[in-house]
């Protein structure tokens, strides 16, 4: 196997492949539109996010993330989601229909790890370079039904709030506009069984808003389990409680121990482990192998 780095092979060939398998699957039109999508937007919006330039004769200063991002992974995040939310049948194919469902989709892969200072500059810069009757709003406001093809505002979305049965404090969530997004994100990416990761500071709810998206997953057919990664962590602990809940199926094939149901698996505080000499950490280094198995 050749690997070559993504800053010398680029992001297009990637996209291309990608836009190949949906023409497979929704045919021409689907594929051409989702091209002219991005000849008009994923070109600038990476100029804007990590050069500065957004079309005008001075530079603005680029753009931050929460966690370091490639362009190539912003892309494949943003094929990821476009996945995600695509009906099996009767998706859009007319570009008209699809531009504003894809102006979403950039919003959530190329803008969701933005810095909150940054959040509404890219929205700004989305809305001009659509030149599209789009909500006055910003747009990480508004979620974007595929169904109708219409914009709806996140907190139309929230739910009232229900007391616990277990009556417990640690229990206690109470839903707002951050909580149903992301955890509407977190259940678009666990569809695919692809892994989602969270950041943030302390105390915006991570845990909460993650755990409280898995009781609503049906219990007879996952099974859920929760690593805590702490300083003393090594890579050794890690295998060993991984090891413990699944069982060999196959050769080569492991499973939960639960025949007919799947697992899945929440680490939480992960950036805690000790960095070795290297730069690297251990215990994540094998959770990157463990994901690439799959």
């Amino acid at each position: 196997m050749v690997f070559v780095d993504a800053k010398n092979l680029g992001y297009a060939p990637f996209y291309e492949r990608w836009t190949n398998q949906k023409k497979n699957k929704y045919g021409e039109i689907m594929a051409e539109s989702l091209k002219e999508l991005y000849t008009k937007y994923v070109y600038q919006c990476v100029e804007r996010i990590f050069e500065g330039n957004d079309g005008s004769e001075e530079l603005q200063p680029p753009m931050q993330f929460i966690t370091p991002r490639t362009n190539l992974n912003l892309v494949q995040q943003l094929c990821t989601l476009v996945d995600s939310m695509l009906p099996d049948q009767e998706a859009p194919e007319e570009f008209d229909q699809l531009e504003k469902f894809f102006i979403f989709c950039l919003v959530w892969s190329f803008g969701g790890s933005l810095v909150e200072e940054d959040r509404e500059k890219f929205s700004e810069f989305l809305k001009n370079t659509s030149q599209l009757v789009m909500p006055s709003s910003s747009l990480y406001d508004n979620f974007f039904n595929i169904e109708n093809l219409t914009f709806a505002r996140w907190d139309e979305k929230v739910p009232a709030y229900e007391a616990p049965h277990d009556k417990k404090f640690s229990s206690i969530l109470v839903p707002t506009v951050d909580t149903v997004r992301y955890a509407w994100l977190l259940n678009q990416i666990m569809s695919l069984k692809k892994p989602a990761l969270f950041c943030g500071d302390s105390g915006t709810a991570k845990t909460v808003t993650v755990q409280s998206c898995f009781r609503n997953l049906d219990a007879e057919k996952f099974l859920f389990l929760n690593i805590n990664f702490s300083s003393r962590t090594t890579s050794k602990d890690f295998q060993q409680i991984i090891e413990e809940n699944i069982d060999k199926r196959t050769f080569k094939q492991y499973g939960p121990k639960a025949s007919g149901k799947k697992m899945v698996v929440f680490i939480d505080d992960m950036n805690m482990p000790k960095i070795d000499v290297y730069g690297t950490q251990q215990p994540l280094a094998l959770g990157l192998f463990l994901m690439g198995k799959q």
